[in-house]
């Protein structure tokens, strides 16, 4: 298989910081590998979407050249992360902004603006590689798509070229419930239809649509680019031929229930819920992308030898057919972060905090480590 030639597919999970910068890492090595000028779609949730949308504005809101992202615009990504904490901003911003005490997402946005420099609409985003920023729509419960050539889901309709903010679609994407709040997007002005490119009838929209965190809906970001169609045949959209699925959400830990009304059981109610969703989600990524070498499924936590040796099972079952050699390479797996760096970077909290420079660059390695063990086995 020849990646060089296809079209590649990127879904980024959700998981605050820890997800921005371990999806930096798996850039950085597909950067290193070749493969960054394949990228024809991303589809981002919550902190990806803070980073797909750092790379942009670094970029002057295109996208950057091969050499032009691993010299310049990496590292001065994660000295934008570093040097400006968006959380401890917008917290420090709070008391004296009271129009922002019930609509905190829009901080979180002008946060983006002020500290990260991410300006511009919709509109000034190029055409290839095509950003997909996902939302969940409170009134409808489904996947909320935003990009440059259309918004909506396929319940309320859909506007087409719509000129918002990035960085307020930035925030709705990021919206977690409870800690930050929802995005209120109000519809005055815009011309709604049931299709995606407006050649159906217009229809009619409320003043104003709720949209959520896109991790409430789906956490892996893959609606936009794994399709289901009839007779439950799953596929992937037309606009690629090969699909990475980078997941750094972060792991269900125990956890004690705290009184009859408490913010935190609401919370673990929804983590559970998503746990369950992403679990499910990727079972249809293994058994309907990565077994047909259709794909690779990059999970955050594991070590090289972990993936070396599931490659070896996953050909030994067959599911893997006409490959050859099953011998591990113990002085590349040696090379590698081991267990307890692993289980640090899972483990990382999920906030919008900087983190430290040793914590960065421990959590960038870890993203360009998976990337680079799950291409070797898997693909090459």
């Amino acid at each position: 298989m020849n990646l060089k030639k296809m079209r590649i597919g990127l879904a980024l999970s959700g998981g605050g910081i820890r997800a921005s910068i371990f999806h930096l890492g798996v850039l950085q090595y597909l950067a290193k590998a070749g493969l960054f000028r394949n990228i024809a779609n991303l589809s981002s949730v919550s902190g990806a979407s803070l980073t797909v949308g750092l790379i942009f504005a670094v970029s002057g809101n295109k996208w950057p050249m091969t050499d032009e992202f691993i010299h310049h615009v990496q590292p001065k990504v994660r000295k934008l992360i570093l040097e400006n904490c968006i959380q401890t901003s917008a917290l420090r911003r709070l008391p004296f902004s009271p129009l922002h005490w019930h609509n905190r997402v829009k901080l979180i946005a002008k946060m983006l603006e002020e500290k990260w420099g991410i300006t511009g609409n919709l509109q000034d985003l190029p055409m290839h590689p095509f950003w997909e920023i996902n939302c969940t729509t409170f009134e409808t419960g489904r996947n909320f798509r935003i990009r440059r050539d259309y918004m909506g889901d396929p319940v309320i309709g859909y506007v087409q070229n719509p000129k918002l903010p990035i960085s307020h679609m930035i925030a709705a994407s990021a919206a977690f419930p409870v800690l930050i709040g929802p995005y209120v997007l109000k519809t005055e002005g815009m011309r709604w239809t049931q299709d995606k490119k407006g050649h159906q009838s217009e229809i009619i929209a409320n003043d104003y649509y709720t949209l959520w965190d896109g991790g409430v809906y789906d956490n892996l970001g893959l609606d936009p680019l794994f399709k289901i169609g009839r007779g439950l045949a799953r596929e992937l959209d037309e606009e690629i031929d090969f699909l990475i699925v980078s997941n750094a959400g972060a792991p269900i830990h125990n956890q004690k229930h705290r009184g009859h009304i408490s913010i935190s059981n609401l919370r673990r109610l929804l983590d559970i819920a998503t746990d369950q969703v992403g679990a499910l989600r990727s079972q249809q990524v293994y058994s309907s992308i990565v077994a047909k070498n259709k794909g690779m499924y990059l999970k955050m936590g594991l070590t090289c030898e972990q993936i070396a040796t599931a490659y070896a099972n996953i050909h030994e079952s067959e599911l893997f057919v006409g490959r050859h050699g099953l011998h591990i390479d113990e002085e590349f797996t040696k090379k590698h972060l081991l267990s307890d760096d692993t289980v640090k970077v899972r483990n990382y909290p999920t906030t919008l905090n900087s983190p430290t420079a040793a914590d960065f660059d421990l959590i960038f390695r870890h993203g360009y480590e998976i990337a680079e063990c799950v291409h070797r086995f898997y693909v090459c």
